[in-house]
Formats: structure tokens, sequence, C-alpha cells
């Protein structure tokens, strides 16, 4: 967390404020949120196989990043009888498709 006062602070707010693709990168930085996006491409999983397909991501972590992912709609979440199910939205595919775009960049 950046004090308020700091020249950083008011740049990122500024930031936010004018330049769309800041507002598109802040939805998917953190460090796990790309892992988790991508882990969802092969199928829907629930709360517990992100342990296991991320066996070095916190639970306190995880829930954070799942739910930063969910108010940037680019995941859904729905509780069954026995626990919460998490899958790509179209927004979130479509990120997919983008980042996966960028990786040939890295070929370069």
């Amino acid at each position: 967390m950046r004090k308020e006062t700091s020249t950083n602070f008011s740049n990122e707010n500024t930031l936010k404020e004018y330049c769309a693709a800041h507002r598109v990168l802040m939805q998917i930085s953190g460090r796990w949120k790309m892992s988790i996006l991508f882990a969802l491409t092969e199928r829907e999983l629930r709360y517990h196989e992100f342990i296991e397909v991320l066996p070095n991501l916190s639970e306190r972590i995880l829930t954070k990043q799942l739910s930063e992912l969910q108010k940037d709609n680019l995941i859904r979440k729905e509780k069954d009888k026995t626990a919460s199910v998490y899958w790509l939205t179209s927004k979130g595919k479509d990120f997919i498709t983008i980042i996966k775009s960028f990786q040939s960049l890295g070929d370069l």
C-alpha cells in the first residue's frame, strides 16, 4: 500500500483515471491471477482443485485473487452442494486469447 501523499500514488491514480490500457492491465496484475486464469482454460475448477493445480498458492491469496477476478468479471463462481465452482466468463476467455497472442511476441 502506497502513502496517499506519494508521487507514485498520485501517478497510479492518474493512470487509472485516464488510461484504459492501465485499467485493463490492473485487472490481471497479481502474482497468481494469470496462473488462475490459465488453469481455468482447461476446465472449470472447484476451490480445492486450485490448491492441487497450483500447490505453492496459499489459500489466503487464492481467495483474494479469485474475489478480484470475479469483481472484474473475468471468472464466475457458483456454489453447488459441496463446493464452489469457478469458470471463465466470455471476458476472461477474451483475455486469455489476447495473452496467448502476447506469448508469441516473447519468441521474437
